[in-house]
């Protein structure tokens, strides 16, 4: 039995290690916004920015103002935001199968 179970490792380990995980690029995530033609300042919408003057004191409404957003470097450099390893990446475009007819 253990020597089944060597066998079998011996050969799934390098099949496993040669599968390389494609990095997960903030361009093909459904987050990212472009906000200019280089694509350095572009912004996740995932991570909006904390500003403390959002809501009016007197009324608690939200302010007519526009949402800042985290740059995609700022977000995925902190692992408690996306992180290098991109946590919070969904892709942006999913493959649809075609149903069948029948």
């Amino acid at each position: 039995m253990i020597h089944i179970f060597t066998l079998l490792s011996l050969l799934f380990i390098p099949i496993l290690s040669l599968q390389k995980n494609k990095p997960k690029f903030c361009i093909n995530c459904k987050y990212f916004t472009n906000h200019s033609n280089d694509n350095i300042f572009s912004k996740c919408s995932f991570f909006p920015r904390e500003d403390n003057n959002i809501y009016m004191l007197v009324n608690g409404n939200q302010k007519d103002k526009d949402i800042k957003y985290h740059y995609c470097s700022i977000a995925r450099n902190y692992d408690n935001m996306c992180g290098p390893e991109g946590k919070m990446y969904k892709r942006k475009y999913i493959k649809r199968q075609k149903e069948k007819e029948p």
